[in-house]
C-alpha cells in the first residue's frame, strides 16, 4: 500500500541520499502506489563518465535490487531503455537533413510560426564548429510567451536556443526550420534570455552535499517584427486544444506534446517533484530537481532526440511542463510555472 503524498515529499531528500548511492539510479520522484503514493525510481545499467562517453557497468552491479521500501514508503522501479541525452545533431545534406522529406510536418518550414516546429540557433552552431563539421543542432519551439517588455518570444530549452549557456543574448539568430547556411527568410527570432544550467563536479551525489541544483533548462528568443505567429499547433493536428493556461502537474494527468521528431504523442504523468541526474551537458554533469516524468500511453515512446523544448500540455489545454531530456522510456520536463517565473515572461 502507498502512503500520503505529504509523507513521501517530506522524506524525499533523505531517500535521494540513499537511492542515488546506486549509480544506476537516474531519477527519483513521487508517483502513484495503489490508491496513494510512493517513490518512483528510474534506473539504467550504464553510467555517464566525464569525457569518456557511456560505459556499461554490467548487469550484476547495475541491477542489484533496490529496497522495496524506505522508511515505510514503497519503491516502484522502472528500467530505462537508454541513458539521458539532450541534443539531436543532423547532417546538413542527405538523409535526415533539414531539407529531407519527412512525415513529421513540424520538421518543415512554416509561416505563420506555430507550436512544435523545428528550430536552430544558427550562430552557436557556427561558433561551436558543428556546421563546419557538416551538421546542425536542432530542437523544438515549445510555445509563445510575452516578455516583460511586451515583445513576443518563442520558448524552448537553453540547450536548444542558447547552446547550453554559450548563447549570445541579442545576437544569436534562431532559424526555422534550420540550415547550414544563413537564410534571412528563415531568421524568425533572436536569443533574448536564458536560465544558466549549473554543472556539478564530476561524480557529485546528493548524499555528499556537492550537487548544484537546477530547476529548469529554458530560454526565450524574441520574434522578429515581420514574422507572423499563431499560438496553436499545425493545422493538420486536428482536435488539439490551444495552449490556454498553465497548471501544476499531478500524478496521473493525461498529457500530449508536439515535437519535431516524434510529432504528436500522448502520455501520462508518472511522477512529480523528481530529482534527475546526472544529465550530460557540455559544461559538465548537471542535476535537476522538481522535474516531471511522463511515459507514453500503452508503452509507446513519448519523445525522442530533437523533441527538446516541446510544451507538455494537459488534454484540457493547460501547459504543465517544458521537455528537456528523455531515455526512450521516460520523458523529463521542468515545471512550466517555474519556467515562466524564472524567465520573467507569461504565456502569450
Amino acid at each position: 500500500m502507498g502512503v500520503p503524498f505529504q509523507q513521501v515529499e517530506a522524506a524525499l531528500d533523505d531517500a535521494s541520499a540513499e537511492l542515488f548511492a546506486d549509480r544506476s539510479v537516474r531519477s527519483l520522484g513521487i508517483g502513484r502506489h495503489g490508491d496513494q503514493f510512493g517513490y518512483f525510481v528510474v534506473r539504467h545499467d550504464a553510467r555517464i563518465l566525464p569525457q569518456a562517453g557511456m560505459v556499461s557497468l554490467g548487469t550484476s552491479k547495475a541491477q542489484k535490487p533496490l529496497k522495496a521500501e524506505i522508511a515505510g514508503v514503497p519503491v516502484t522501479v522502472r528500467v530505462a531503455a537508454h541513458d539521458l541525452r539532450v541534443h539531436l545533431k543532423l547532417p546538413m545534406s542527405g538523409p535526415g537533413s533539414p531539407t529531407a522529406g519527412s512525415s513529421v510536418i513540424e520538421q518543415h518550414g512554416r509561416r505563420p510560426l506555430c507550436d512544435g516546429l523545428q528550430i536552430q540557433n544558427f550562430d552557436n552552431d557556427v561558433r561551436s564548429g558543428v556546421i563546419a563539421g557538416g551538421h546542425i543542432i536542432i530542437g523544438t519551439l515549445g510555445c509563445f510567451v510575452t516578455l516583460i517588455d511586451g515583445r513576443v518570444a518563442i520558448l524552448s530549452n537553453n540547450h536548444v536556443v542558447a547552446g547550453e549557456n554559450h548563447g549570445r543574448r541579442g545576437a544569436d539568430r534562431i532559424l526555422q526550420p534550420g540550415s547550414g547556411e544563413f537564410d534571412a527568410a528563415g531568421h524568425v527570432a533572436t536569443l533574448t534570455r536564458f536560465q544558466r544550467i549549473h554543472p556539478s563536479v564530476a561524480g557529485a551525489q546528493p548524499a555528499n552535499g556537492n550537487v548544484k541544483w537546477n530547476e529548469i533548462d529554458a530560454g526565450v528568443a524574441a520574434i522578429e517584427n515581420a514574422i507572423a505567429f499563431d499560438q496553436n499547433f499545425h493545422p493538420t493536428r486536428l482536435g488539439l486544444p490551444v495552449i490556454s493556461g498553465v497548471a501544476s502537474a499531478r500524478v496521473g494527468d493525461r498529457v500530449f506534446k508536439v515535437g519535431r521528431t516524434t510529432g504528436l504523442t500522448r502520455g501520462i504523468v508518472q511522477s512529480v517533484s523528481t530529482i534527475v541526474g546526472p544529465v550530460p551537458y557540455t559544461d559538465g554533469e548537471s542535476w535537476f530537481r522538481r522535474s516531471i516524468v511522463i511515459e507514453g500511453l500503452n508503452g509507446t515512446m513519448f519523445s525522442d532526440h530533437g523533441d527538446s523544448g516541446s510544451a507538455i500540455v494537459k488534454e484540457t489545454g493547460e501547459a504543465i511542463g517544458l521537455l528537456y531530456a528523455g531515455n526512450g522510456s521516460q520523458t523529463y520536463a521542468c515545471p512550466m510555472n517555474t519556467v515562466l517565473s524564472k524567465l520573467k515572461c507569461a504565456l502569450n
